[in-house]
């Protein structure tokens, strides 16, 4: 576990250090040649006599961080872009995956570097699931991040991955 990032940008990844309590959980990353998915967790430093070191500590977040190949044409401006999504995006598409959900509350919400939706859900065992997907982009490639929360977030969790995203963007 590690707390910070790599984000690709052109040939080169530029590190970037995770908002405090979250660390990269490299051993459920994944990457194939169109997409590279990035898992970030709940986590804790621990000083264990001088040598520090990143501990996991129960999750109540999971935060997906996905960098496609998929390319905005230079000619279209990310603002442009990120709002003709954000009118397009429908709720109901977002849940036909997991048939077993059921929509309890759903929102959009653009800024100028990115849009969220934002939506509760019911998973079959009755939990209610909280769940924020942002959209924004790196090098004109989009990139999604998916914040799952297992109990009421904190703005503040939003916040600092906001701040995060306009680092990146």
């Amino acid at each position: 576990m590690k707390n910070s990032i790599s984000v690709p940008v052109g040939q080169i990844k530029v590190k970037h250090k995770l908002p405090p309590g979250f660390c990269l959980d490299r051993s459920a990353n994944s990457s194939t040649g169109l997409k590279e998915t990035l898992v970030v967790t709940n986590c804790i430093e621990v000083n264990n006599g001088g040598k520090l070191y990143y501990s996991r500590r129960p999750i109540d977040t999971i935060v997906n961080i996905t960098f496609t190949q998929s390319r905005v044409p230079k000619k279209v401006s990310q603002q442009k872009y990120l709002s003709i999504v954000a009118d397009k995006m429908e709720f109901k598409k977002f849940l036909k995956a997991s048939s077993n959900k059921k929509l309890i509350y759903g929102e959009k919400k653009s800024e100028s570097k990115f849009f969220h939706i934002n939506f509760q859900r019911v998973s079959a065992s009755k939990r209610t699931e909280f769940v924020r997907k942002y959209f924004f982009l790196v090098d004109n490639k989009v990139v999604v991040m998916t914040i799952l929360s297992f109990q009421k977030p904190r703005k503040k969790t939003y916040s600092l991955f906001e701040r995060l995203i306009k680092k990146i963007s």
